[in-house]
C-alpha cells in the first residue's frame, strides 16, 4: 500500500456553529491534524445519536445512523489526547454506569439467595409429595416451581458503550437485548485490527446495517440481538494500517466491510506546533460536551423505563431532491470505465453515510422537527465528500481524482522529489512556477495555496519580517519525510 501524505484541509464549515467552534477550539489547544479531531467529534456524535434516532432515506429505507470511521495517524499526532478530550463524556458516563452496575449485582446476589433458598424450600416438599404419593399436591407444587421459576432473578446487563479488544461472540453478547447502543472505540486501532471481531467481516457489517434480529447460536444458550447500534471508530498508525491491508486488504473490501468507512489520512502537524505558556481556555468543548451529556443520559433513561423506540428522522422535499439528484450524478460513474469504478464499493454506499451524518448533524444540533432540511443535507455531502476524495486518493486509481487533486498532488510530488530528496527544505517560488508541473498560472497558485491551507508548506519572503525579497516555498519536514513515490 503506497500513497502520498499529502490530503485536503477538511471542512470543518460543515459542522453546525457549536460543533465547529469546538473543533476549532481543540484544534487550537492541542494542534492535532484537522481530520482526527473532526473525526473524534464525529464519533461522539454517533454514539449520542444512535440510541435516539434512525433515518428514512429518500428510497423509503430506514437506517440507523450510526458511523465507522478510520483515521490513519501515526505516533505522536496526539491520537490519545484528542480521544480523552473529546470523548469524556462517553468515558465519564460508562464510568458510571459500571457504579450503577456494581450496585445492581450486590443486590442481584441478595435475591438470587433469597430464590435459591426458596427453591430449596420447593424441592424438598415436591420430593416429600413424590415420596407420599400425593398426587393433588403434586399438582399444585409443579405451578407453584412454574411461577417460582418465572421469578429467578436476571442477572444485570452491563450499560457500558465502548469496547475495544473484543471478539465476535461477547461482541454480540454486548448487543444483547433490543437496540443495545454500544462502539468499538481504540486511539490505537491495532488492537481492533487484530482483534478476534476483525476475523470475520460479516457480523460487524451486519450491525453496521441495523437487522431487526442478529442471532448466535451456541450449544449452551441462544443469544438474541435485536436492533443493535454500533459505532466503530479507529485511529492506527501507518505502518500498522498498511499490515493489515496487505494481509486482509482483499477481504476488507471484497465483503465490502472498508465502505462502510470514513477513512482519513491526514498531513502531520508535527514541526509546526510551538509550546506556549499560556494555560488553554476551553469555552466551546464542554458546550459539546454538555449534549453529549445529556443525550446518553436521556437515552439511558429511556431504555431504563422500557421504551426502546427511536424517532425516525426523514428529509424534507427539497432535501430529497438534492439527494436523489446526487445519487443519479454519480451513478453513471461508477460504470466500467467510469471514473469512480476503482472505489464503487464506497460509492454505492456514500449517499447513505451522507443520509447517517445528515440525521446525527439534525439531531444533534436540536433542529426541530423531524425533517431533515437541504441546509442539513448540503453540510453532510460536504463531509462526506471529503472523506469520498480520501478513500479514492488511498484505494483508488490515480485517474479518478478532480483536476485540482490531481494538482495538488503532482505539485507536492515535484517539490519532494526535486528539492526533498536532494536535501533542500525550501524552493524559491517562482522557479517551482517555471520549472514546476503546473505551468496554468491559476492551476498553480490553487494547488500551492491548498498545500498551505493543509500544512505541507509554508510561504514566505525572504525577508519575513520586513515582507520583502522573494518568496520561498518551505516544506513542512515531517510531511515531506514520509511522502512516498508512489
Amino acid at each position: 500500500m503506497t500513497y502520498s501524505r499529502l490530503s485536503h484541509a477538511y471542512p470543518t464549515h460543515a459542522m453546525y456553529s457549536d460543533v465547529r467552534e469546538a473543533i476549532l477550539e481543540v484544534q487550537g489547544n492541542l494542534q492535532a491534524p484537522d481530520a482526527l479531531i473532526a473525526g473524534s467529534f464525529l464519533t461522539a456524535m454517533s454514539i449520542a445519536s444512535q440510541g435516539d434516532v434512525d433515518v428514512e432515506l429518500p428510497t423509503g429505507q430506514v437506517r440507523p445512523v450510526s458511523l465507522s470511521i478510520l483515521t490513519v495517524a501515526d505516533s505522536g499526532e496526539r491520537k490519545t489526547a484528542t480521544d480523552n478530550i473529546v470523548c469524556a463524556p462517553i468515558y465519564d458516563h460508562d464510568a458510571r454506569m459500571a457504579q450503577e452496575h456494581a450496585s445492581a449485582l450486590l443486590e442481584y446476589h441478595a435475591d438470587l439467595r433469597l430464590w435459591e433458598a426458596k427453591d430449596s424450600s420447593i424441592q424438598r416438599k415436591i420430593g416429600k409429595a413424590l415420596t407420599d404419593y400425593e398426587q393433588a399436591s403434586e399438582q399444585q407444587l409443579r405451578e407453584e416451581l412454574i411461577s417460582h421459576e418465572a421469578c429467578k432473578p436476571i442477572r444485570p446487563a452491563k450499560a457500558r458503550i465502548v469496547h475495544q479488544n473484543i471478539t465476535e461472540r461477547p461482541l454480540i453478547e454486548a448487543m444483547q437485548g433490543d437496540g443495545k447502543s454500544i462502539a468499538i472505540l481504540s486511539d490505537e486501532g491495532e488492537i481492533v485490527l487484530k482483534g478476534g471481531a476483525m476475523r470475520t467481516f460479516g457480523t460487524l457489517n451486519k450491525a453496521w446495517d441495523g437487522p431487526k434480529t442478529l442471532p448466535l447460536d451456541r450449544v449452551d444458550d441462544n443469544v438474541e440481538v435485536r436492533n443493535p447500534r454500533l459505532t466503530i471508530s479507529m485511529m492506527v498508525q501507518e505502518k500498522v494500517f498498511s499490515a493489515f491491508m496487505d494481509k486482509r486488504g482483499h477481504a476488507a473490501r471484497g465483503s465490502g466491510h472498508l465502505a462502510r468507512y470514513l477513512v482519513a489520512y491526514p498531513p502531520s502537524t508535527q514541526g509546526f506546533r510551538f509550546t506556549s505558556l499560556d494555560q488553554p481556555i476551553w469555552e466551546r468543548l464542554p458546550r459539546f460536551h454538555s449534549r453529549v451529556s445529556e443525550l446518553l443520559e436521556a437515552s439511558h433513561a429511556r431504555r431504563a423505563s422500557g421504551d426502546h423506540t427511536r424517532r425516525a428522522l426523514s428529509f424534507t422535499a427539497e432535501a430529497k431532491e438534492l439527494w436523489v439528484q446526487t445519487q443519479n450524478t454519480m451513478e453513471p460513474r461508477l460504470r466500467d470505465g467510469g471514473d469512480l469504478v476503482s472505489v464503487r464499493d464506497f460509492a454505492s454506499k456514500s449517499m447513505e453515510i451522507a443520509g447517517r451524518v445528515a440525521a446525527i448533524l439534525h439531531h444533534f444540533s436540536a433542529q426541530e422537527g423531524v425533517l431533515i432540511t437541504m441546509e442539513t443535507l448540503h453540510r453532510a455531502l460536504d463531509i462526506v465528500g471529503w472523506h469520498f476524495q480520501e478513500f479514492v486518493r488511498l484505494f483508488g486509481d490515480s485517474n479518478d481524482e478532480p483536476e485540482q487533486h490531481r494538482d495538488v498532488r503532482a505539485l507536492a510530488m515535484y517539490l519532494w522529489r526535486r528539492y526533498w530528496t536532494a536535501g533542500y527544505t525550501a524552493a524559491v517560488r517562482n522557479e517551482v512556477r517555471k520549472c514546476g508541473p503546473i505551468r496554468d498560472q491559476r492551476r498553480f497558485e490553487l494547488a500551492l495555496h491548498q498545500l498551505w491551507m493543509e500544512g505541507s508548506v509554508q510561504v514566505m519572503h525572504e525577508n519575513a519580517v520586513r515582507g520583502k525579497g522573494r518568496l520561498w516555498i518551505h516544506l513542512n519536514p515531517t510531511v515531506f519525510s514520509q511522502v512516498t513515490a508512489g
